[in-house]
This record gives C-alpha cells, structure tokens and sequence, in this order.
C-alpha cells in the first residue's frame, strides 16, 4: 500500500508518555511510524476519532486500552499501542522498565494499589467500549 496511513501529530510522544511516563528519541518516534506503515496499523474514520481522543487523556487512553482488551484484542487501536511498546522495550536506556528489579517488600502495598486500579480499568473500559460501539469499529 503506498498510501501514507493515518498518524496523529505528536502521536509517538504521547504514546511513550502513556506506557513509561517519558518522551522517547527522535529515533523512535521515526521507527514507530515506519512500523506503521509497514505493519498495516490502518484506522477507519470512526477508529481516528476514537484514537485522537484517546491521544488527549491519558485515562481515557487506560480506559479504552483496558476494555479493548477484553473486547476486541486486536484492535488496530491496541496494535499502535503495542508498536511503541515493542520499540520502546528495544532501547537501552528504556530498560529499568522493563526487567525485573530488586524491590522491597513494602512494595507489594503499591503494587497492590496499582493491580486493583488496574481491574476497575478493565472491568470500566470493557463495559464502556461495549456500550459505546467502540469496540465493534
């Protein structure tokens, strides 16, 4: 497909900043497009509208995440999202987030916290998604 497909301004920004709190490289930024592309992440009119809203609210972006999960896992919305994941666990310098690390044991208190808002998520956004038809786009 030579056609450009639909990619949101600030779009690789906003999804590093979602999955580990901080801006991504340049580099980056330019892999996720080019896996776009390549990878066929095509959204649909009704899927841009969802996915420009879910790029300006982080718990909107939870929320839709969470509940496409359950709905609709394969959603062109969540392969964008797992794109960057998949790039961002590449980077060196990105890897604190993703191998395991000595913790204490207090640290089971906000893990706790953490997979307990997690489920109120995912119960949440897959009532929400169904209700709203998002996940039927």
């Amino acid at each position: 497909m030579s056609e450009l497909l639909y990619i949101a301004p600030g779009e690789a920004l906003r999804l590093s900043r979602y999955l580990i709190g901080e801006d991504c490289p340049e580099a980056t930024v330019q892999h996720y497009t080019a896996a776009v592309q390549k990878l066929f992440a095509i959204l649909t009119p009704d899927q841009q509208k969802v996915w420009d809203r879910m790029l300006k609210s982080h718990i909107y972006m939870k929320l839709i995440d969470a509940g496409l999960a359950v709905t609709y896992p394969q959603s062109p919305l969540r392969k964008r999202i797992f794109i960057m994941l998949t790039l961002l666990e590449s980077r060196p310098e990105f890897t604190q987030y993703f191998l395991p690390q000595k913790r204490s044991i207090w640290y089971l208190i906000p893990l706790g916290f953490r997979a307990g808002l997690s489920a109120v998520y995912l119960v949440t956004g897959s009532i929400f998604t169904r209700i709203s038809g998002i996940s039927r786009i």
